[in-house]
């Protein structure tokens, strides 16, 4: 990502809707894969950038962030049970079979094999372990804000499910998220590419009672998740599970 980018999702990742709707939606994926376990879980962020879901992820177990950015890294407080790697996302620096979960939060999207990222989680996941990813969805969304976040695609459900069959992964939910604001972002992303001067992250808070609502719009959708797979939306999630069994 651009500089500025990575400036603003750390200034935004305790309060902006999206943040917070999305952990919304990753608690609710986590405890359907997961749920209540006597045994510790170690977990693996990769692209954990500055940490933002870091406070959820150790409800569940032991974390190990992982980031290819410096910078991202370097915003990260000193946390005395926290690992921190600096690496590349498809040349994961750990043991096959090491982790219990594994975690790519907006992440595929910026790299250009994708698949190569997907097949390294599968190998350091243990047999049975859960893979939670969050990926932009829709090419119709494509924008300057794409370009600024350096994206290389936006996804469609179909195109994601089968790179999950490539890598080796079965997804016991695959959704599209942020379905109530797809209308208002559609319009406005359409609007852009005809007075676009360039990359440019635009991510900023709303008003306080619009950001509230927004929260409890996506709260809904980490409901609906389980129940059943919204039809469309701004992004795509899944819940995975690793069957080395079946490889």
């Amino acid at each position: 990502m651009l500089d500025e980018a990575y400036q603003a999702l750390s200034e935004l990742q305790d309060t902006h809707w999206w943040n917070v709707g999305a952990r919304h939606i990753y608690r609710k994926l986590l405890d359907l894969g997961i749920g209540p376990s006597s045994k510790p879980q170690r977990m693996l962020d990769v692209g954990c950038g500055s940490g933002a879901n870091f406070e959820l992820l150790s409800e569940y177990g032991s974390i190990t962030g992982l980031d290819v950015s410096t910078q991202a890294l370097m915003k990260i407080g000193a946390r005395p049970t926290l690992g921190l790697v600096q690496a590349s996302v498809d040349a994961l620096p750990f043991a096959t079979d090491s982790f219990d979960g594994v975690h790519l939060l907006g992440v595929i999207e910026h790299l250009d094999d994708d698949l190569a990222a997907l097949r390294e989680a599968v190998r350091v996941g243990k047999d049975g372990a859960v893979v939670l990813l969050l990926t932009s969805a829709l090419p119709i969304l494509w924008s300057h804000h794409d370009e600024a976040n350096l994206h290389r695609r936006r996804y469609l459900r179909p195109q994601l499910a089968a790179l999950f069959a490539q890598a080796g992964l079965r997804a016991e939910v695959l959704s599209y998220q942020n379905f109530f604001v797809f209308p208002a972002t559609l319009i406005v992303r359409m609007f852009q590419r005809f007075t676009s001067s360039g990359p440019r992250f635009d991510v900023g808070k709303p008003p306080e009672f619009i950001n509230r609502l927004l929260i409890k719009l996506v709260s809904l959708e980490a409901w609906l998740l389980g129940r059943i797979n919204l039809p469309i939306g701004v992004d795509l999630v899944a819940l995975c599970r690793i069957n080395k069994s079946c490889g």
